[in-house]
């Protein structure tokens, strides 16, 4: 049964703290924009995350908290990549218990993404069709988002289109998804987005989402200039961004510190001691410390080091309301 409506967001943002996640909420207030929060099960589960070590519900209670402050605001609150392995657990019972969280803690969307199942290509979609139908069994009218690959920058071209239409129609046969992630190429590495968009294969599959009642949705978007993104206008439905917030953030808050003669050292040398940098560097040199730590620096906003800093420019500065605002230009460049 199709669904009376549809998110009508063309844009999603990974909560990478709450700066950014006031900047989401603050800009659907002031511009009257519809926008999505992105939650990867690493940043904010039942179990706890790297956002602020929230479990699901303290994230559901500072949401409620902003909803009250912005009234105005139209923000749906998604699970980005809910399958099993993409915080390193595998064990099924981990991703149903985010789902039944997630439901309970009101969310609107869950992207069901079983690309890391331990398993064959069939037993992948029969696990992806049960936890969609829990899901469903638990909230009938829950927006999802299918699409069962990680994006790496995979250069897929025409011949790939008839296997993406047999996936598409494997999920309509006892769903209805809002969003098919397709991969187009792009892909974030460093401070830049590294990948090309596939136009020709991107325009294809997005007739083929269109016939069949779905909305494509590109990851990895972060990093695209007004060029890149004018190519995918009235092509890509809706994209995701992330890891560029938690950069801007970083770089805005160490350039303050710069500017005020504020000690970061301690942070830098916590986040690159971190190495979360391992999966986003693109062909520097892991000597480049400040790149390393740039780049993985809001895994640490919880520090002690961090919250250091943030307390000397506070007593300068208002440096929530600037960061926020710095977060809002980023938000704006991609609402064209």
């Amino acid at each position: 049964m199709e669904k009376e409506h549809k998110i009508d967001s063309t844009l999603g943002i990974g909560p990478m703290s709450s700066e950014v996640i006031e900047a989401v909420f603050r800009y659907s207030n002031y511009y009257r924009k519809p926008l999505m929060l992105i939650a990867s099960k690493n940043q904010i589960d039942w179990r706890g995350g790297y956002v602020n070590g929230w479990k699901t519900e303290n994230y559901k209670s500072f949401i409620d908290q902003m909803r009250q402050q912005y009234g105005l605001a139209k923000v749906y609150i998604c699970r980005d990549h809910c399958g099993p392995g993409f915080n390193g657990v595998y064990d099924l019972d981990d991703t149903y218990k985010t789902i039944e969280d997630d439901i309970k803690n009101g969310f609107d969307l869950i992207h069901i993404d079983f690309c890391h199942f331990r398993g064959s290509k069939d037993e992948q979609f029969e696990a992806s069709k049960k936890a969609i139908e829990h899901c469903l069994s638990l909230k009938p009218d829950i927006f999802l988002e299918v699409g069962t690959d990680e994006n790496a920058g995979v250069s897929y071209n025409l011949s790939n289109a008839e296997e993406i239409e047999r996936e598409m129609d494997f999920f309509k046969s006892f769903c209805s998804p809002d969003f098919y992630v397709v991969q187009t190429g792009s892909l974030t590495k460093e401070i830049n987005q590294v990948g090309k968009f596939n136009k020709q294969f991107v325009e294809k599959i997005s007739r083929i989402c269109s016939d069949k009642g779905m909305s494509l949705k590109e990851h990895n978007g972060d990093y695209l200039d007004k060029d890149q993104l004018a190519l995918r206008k009235g092509i890509v439905n809706a994209i995701n961004i992330a890891p560029q917030l938690g950069v801007v953030q970083t770089n805005f808050v160490l350039s303050r510190c710069l500017m005020y003669g504020i000690d970061f050292g301690d942070f830098i040398k916590e986040a690159y001691h971190g190495k979360k940098w391992q999966k986003w560097l693109h062909g520097s040199d892991d000597s480049n410390k400040f790149l390393c730590s740039l780049i993985s620096g809001h895994y640490h906003f919880t520090s002690d080091s961090y919250k250091r800093i943030i307390e000397q420019l506070g007593r300068v500065e208002d440096i929530r309301e600037l960061i926020i605002n710095e977060l809002m230009s980023v938000i704006d460049h991609y609402e064209i």
